[in-house]
């Protein structure tokens, strides 16, 4: 299994470069980030030739964020031309940069709208991004979030909602984020759910449950959990987003690191 890490989660007293070295020294070939104006400052051709440098693969960045405050969302199709302007900003960055996908996150619940009219409003919202990744040859990676502590008020809380987004659009761009922190938060029973739709899937995120520590004090077991996805024929990244309860940032990592080679 391919394993990545959220270099916004770890090292963050470190300069986002520093933070891309660490991991490299740690054995990571792969990384990921949040938005491209927020932790890195540099240019995109910069930050291509720190992968080059570094031999790490940054695997996707995030259009906006997860209620919508920035980048509008798309629950709200009053949003949409924000929306765009935010998405194409992003894709172009990450074309520039090499970076193969971006996070979708959806927004929160508008008030006086119905659910029907959210979900048309996201799937409108999300065929047109797609449109746009298209033209930049970038993936769109649609995330659902847990309601109960992190993002309250967010749209899209069930990995089947993601879903059926993705299979409705229909094209190759679109794909969940399956992130297991949070839909074990949501809804648990994460190996069918992952069963199920993983012709859709197209990355994880994985943090301990409760608290959104170091995997090895979940109670998901993770390393039977990895199996289970091997056994799918996954070929994507699997990625540690989590926040390290340990002071020593390394040695987190690096106990996570041999804790999900276990058998």
């Amino acid at each position: 299994m391919n394993i990545g890490v959220c270099l916004e989660a770890v090292f963050t007293n470190l300069s986002f470069e520093e933070r891309m070295a660490k991991a490299s020294a740690l054995g990571f070939k792969f990384a990921e980030f949040w938005m491209v104006n927020m932790t890195y400052k540099g240019t995109p051709e910069e930050l291509a030739k720190l992968q080059q440098k570094y031999r790490i693969t940054l695997t996707n960045s995030v259009i906006g964020s997860p209620d919508g405050s920035i980048g509008g969302g798309l629950t709200n199709p009053k949003n949409r031309p924000q929306w765009l302007e935010q998405a194409k900003m992003t894709l172009d960055y990450n074309k520039r940069a090499g970076i193969g996908a971006t996070i979708v996150c959806t927004g929160n619940v508008v008030p006086g709208m119905t659910e029907k009219e959210m979900f048309q409003s996201v799937l409108d919202g999300v065929r047109a991004t797609a449109d746009l990744a298209e033209k930049y040859g970038v993936t769109l990676i649609l995330e659902p979030l847990n309601t109960r502590y992190d993002h309250a008020g967010y749209w899209m809380d069930h990995s089947d909602k993601g879903a059926e987004i993705c299979r409705q659009v229909n094209s190759p761009r679109v794909k969940m984020l399956f992130d297991c922190y949070h839909m074990q938060i949501m809804h648990g029973d994460l190996v069918k759910h992952i069963q199920k739709h993983i012709d859709v899937i197209g990355h994880f995120h994985s943090a301990g449950v409760p608290g959104r520590h170091e995997l090895f004090g979940s109670e998901i077991h993770y390393p039977k959990l990895i199996q289970e996805i091997q056994k799918l024929n996954y070929t994507g990244v699997f990625g540690l987003e989590y926040f390290p309860e340990m002071t020593n940032h390394e040695e987190s990592l690096s106990q996570t690191l041999t804790y999900l080679q276990r058998q």
